[in-house]
C-alpha cells in the first residue's frame, strides 16, 4: 500500500517536471515564481500557526505595559500643560545652568 503511494508520488513528480520542461523559458519563469510565492506563503502560514499563542501573549503584555506607562505619565505633576503642549518644570528657562 505505502509502496504504491510513493510510486504514484514519484510518477506525478516526473510528469510535472516533464510538463515544466515542455514550457517556453518565459512561462517556466512565471510558473517557478508562482510556485515560489505559494511556498513562501505556506511557510509563513505554518510559522504563524506555530507561534500564534506566544505572539498573542506578547501583544497582551505590550498593551499592559503601554497602558501602565500612559497612566504613570498622566499622573505626573511636574508638567505644565498648555493644550496639547507639555512643558516639564525641570526645563524652566529661568533656571539656566552654567555648564562651564
Amino acid at each position: 500500500m505505502i509502496a504504491n503511494v510513493f510510486a504514484a508520488l514519484g510518477l506525478l513528480t516526473c510528469l510535472l517536471l516533464a510538463l515544466r520542461m515542455a514550457l517556453p523559458a518565459a512561462r517556466q519563469r512565471h510558473v517557478d515564481a508562482a510556485l515560489r510565492r505559494s511556498w513562501l506563503r505556506l511557510r509563513e502560514l505554518a510559522s504563524q500557526l506555530r507561534h500564534w499563542r506566544s505572539h498573542r501573549q506578547l501583544r497582551k503584555q505590550a498593551a499592559a505595559e503601554a497602558a501602565e506607562l500612559i497612566r504613570r505619565a498622566k499622573a505626573r505633576d511636574e508638567v505644565d500643560r498648555d493644550g496639547n503642549v507639555y512643558r516639564p518644570k525641570q526645563f524652566d528657562p529661568k533656571k539656566r545652568r552654567d555648564l562651564h
